[in-house]
């Protein structure tokens, strides 16, 4: 055999592992558009450059037939990409999203590290109904001026409204019981250009959005309880300049 050979074969084994494990991240750690949105793709580069090209060019780089250390050199490669893999696959884990939370007007999408942060045990969350990352929202008061008021004395507190674990609530099943959660819709669907508002689906729920690598809009889907679309704070500056730079623009804009 020889090192083309044994390389390929490698990097065949590497890609069969590879699929198991971006099944797990797609479907599992990051699902729907949370892969896009929060840094998922950030992690796969990790696995990615570890398990598809580190470990079969170190294959390609050592193998020799018939050399006397051959199998202690392929099983070095072996245990190091392991190692590696396993690594770059709890990196991941750690930053994956465990809780969308529904404060005020913004969807916030929160690691575990980020109640640590904030001395909240994100084990509270497994008391909450549905696979992660689990829906939730803050629970407020019931007028709006009161609840404008909470919402504006959590940014002077210390304790920003998304980590008030003591305000969490379920989201509901029924569709029809999310939507006056989404108290402040209006007034974030004020704030988008007309031309963003048009490409928001029918149906959806509009919100702010904040993970910890994008901010700006997501359109959530009552019936089947997820975000559906992001769109990027970046769209609604374009759309603004446009219209000041281009009056007859006819550019369109393109939701990540």
């Amino acid at each position: 055999m020889s090192r083309w050979q044994a390389g390929g074969i490698h990097f065949g084994i590497s890609v069969v592992v590879f699929l198991l494990l971006l099944a797990i991240i797609l479907l599992v750690w990051y699902p729907g558009i949370l892969f896009s949105v929060d840094g998922g793709w950030i992690g796969l580069r990790i696995v990615m450059g570890v398990d598809l090209v580190l470990g079969p060019l170190l294959t390609l780089i050592v193998f020799k037939a018939g050399k006397p250390s051959l199998k202690f050199d392929l099983t070095c490669i072996a245990t190091f990409q392991a190692v590696c893999l396993a690594g770059g696959m709890w990196v991941v884990y750690q930053e994956r999203p465990v809780a969308l939370v529904l404060a005020h007007d913004t969807i916030y999408s929160l690691a575990s590290q980020e109640f640590e942060e904030f001395e909240q045990d994100s084990a509270l969350l497994r008391d909450f109904p549905g696979r992660f990352p689990k829906l939730v929202y803050a629970e407020l008061p019931e007028n709006d001026i009161e609840a404008d008021i909470v919402a504006l004395r959590s940014q002077f507190i210390g304790v920003p409204l998304y980590m008030q674990t003591e305000r969490f609530r379920a989201i509901p099943e029924q569709a029809a019981a999310i939507e006056p959660l989404f108290r402040k819709e209006a007034d974030v669907r004020a704030t988008m250009s007309e031309e963003l508002q048009s490409r928001v689906a029918e149906g959806c729920l509009v919100s702010k959005f904040v993970s910890a690598v994008v901010s700006g809009y997501v359109c959530f889907d009552p019936e089947r309880r997820r975000l559906r679309e992001y769109y990027p704070f970046e769209l609604l500056r374009e759309a603004v300049g446009g219209e000041e730079g281009n009056a007859g623009g006819d550019e369109s804009l393109v939701a990540n």
